[in-house]
């Protein structure tokens, strides 16, 4: 009898330990399951926000570049003596945004973006800010551009140029953009501190490569616009040329 109770005893220490060992298995590993989706999570946000933030920069930067071009506009309109010297002071008033649309593809395209975030409000106010981006771009910059590019190297295109009104629509695209990115910061719990420490190690990545990417659509854009004057310039000669 006594034999049959320590056989007893003993198979249930052994059960005991076998369930404690499955339990710990299982928990650790349940534990650093949640710690690798915490973790994916956070990096997906991090991009995410760290785009939004790049993208709210240089349309900021746009922006003024739209204010200082119309206080040359103003002066050089009220002092066409001034046009022919105004070439560059009106050209560095261009607005020219740099940015990709990588994060926002893989954002848009992939399913597993909002079952890793896990928060369908955020998911919605990024995609606002990334459709009034595309808004922003479209019928702000590129509008702008394409007139402006005329107007510096033509008086009567200059003077006739409605610059406040694309100052003004962009100012109500950029108040939209700063509003969704500064929820997303709230509902994500993201400080500017944590993006500074984000931005540090996309620049040391972007070192490491020799990558300026800034630089060189800026260098790009520049050109399209001296060649845009150039080929503005040639058009009108050649009207003063024709018999």
């Amino acid at each position: 009898m006594k034999h049959k109770s320590k056989v007893f005893r003993d198979f249930l220490m052994m059960l005991a330990a076998t369930t404690v060992s499955i339990i710990l298995t299982f928990g650790t590993t349940a534990i650093v399951d949640r710690k690798k989706q915490r973790a994916e999570k956070r990096e997906m946000v991090m991009m995410i926000m760290y785009d939004m933030r790049e993208s709210l920069s240089e349309f900021q930067r746009s922006d003024e570049a739209m204010n200082s071009f119309f206080e040359t506009q103003v002066d050089v309109v009220a002092h066409p003596e001034k046009f022919e010297g105004s070439y560059n002071a009106l050209a560095i008033g261009l607005p020219m945004p740099s940015y990709t649309t990588t994060t926002e593809n893989i954002f848009r395209s992939n399913i597993e973006t909002i079952q890793t975030i896990g928060n369908i409000l955020f998911v919605e106010t990024v995609s606002s800010f990334y459709d009034v981006r595309s808004r922003y771009k479209s019928e702000v910059v590129d509008r702008f551009m394409e007139e402006a590019s005329d107007a510096i190297s033509r008086f009567e295109s200059l003077r006739d140029l409605e610059t406040p009104g694309y100052i003004f629509t962009g100012g109500l695209f950029l108040n939209a953009l700063s509003r969704d990115f500064e929820q997303c910061k709230l509902m994500m719990k993201v400080s500017d501190k944590d993006l500074e420490v984000f931005d540090r190690q996309q620049q040391k990545i972007r070192e490491a490569a020799g990558i300026n990417p800034l630089e060189e659509t800026e260098k790009a854009s520049l050109k399209v616009v001296r060649q845009r004057a150039e080929l503005n310039q040639a058009r009108e000669a050649g009207k003063g040329n024709n018999p």
